[in-house]
């Protein structure tokens, strides 16, 4: 793969176990599984109008925001969040904070919507805004890849992921590396957790 292009990938490292029979013992090795970042698009007229709002800032979408920059959409944003509302406040300052260059607000960026990304669908996200948490993910995701900084999802984040490349994948001819990858690091999951 083309450096230029791993920015629209997570990187996941799965471990291998090899048995080298000459020698008798099993190492474990990791091999990275790239998953392609599958861009949201926004279905309905009112999300496409708030997806254009913060692609032309190049910014992640702020919930906070929207209902500054959009109050039609106060109350229903409002009622569909107001127990994690707390959480979107913290969130919208790790935003403005990481675009302003900090390298951490940009990482917790990346944990807090992987948290509220858990809450989702709602009605004011089905109805009015689209599917903004998986937008940011992307989003985050590739800002911290073209800055070179580490990090890893969780595996729901992970699962996520790979569901939608899938789907976007359907009708393409299989990639049987990227397969293998799935299948050894769905059952890496499953040892982990016995």
């Amino acid at each position: 793969m083309h450096k230029s292009n791993e920015i629209n990938y997570y990187v996941e490292p799965v471990e291998i176990e090899i048995y080298l029979k000459k020698s008798g013992k099993v190492r474990t090795i990791i091999k990275d599984m790239y998953i392609e970042l599958i861009d949201v698009v926004p279905t309905t007229e009112s999300a496409k109008k708030i997806f254009e709002y913060f692609m032309e800032k190049g910014s992640p979408i702020d919930l906070i925001e929207i209902m500054n920059a959009f109050p039609e959409y106060l109350t229903v944003i409002y009622d569909s969040y107001y127990q994690h509302m707390e959480l979107f406040e913290k969130l919208s300052m790790h935003f403005q904070s990481a675009m302003g260059g900090s390298r951490d607000s940009l990482r917790l960026s990346l944990y807090f919507t992987e948290l509220l990304i858990k809450y989702e669908p709602t009605i004011a996200s089905t109805r009015y805004i689209g599917d903004f948490a998986t937008y940011n993910i992307n989003y985050l995701i590739r800002k911290l890849n073209e800055i070179g900084e580490k990090f890893l999802l969780e595996d729901s984040t992970v699962a996520y992921l790979i569901k939608r490349r899938n789907r976007a994948h359907e009708n393409k001819p299989p990639n049987r590396e990227f397969d293998k990858l799935v299948e050894l690091w769905q059952y890496n999951l499953k040892e982990k957790y016995l």
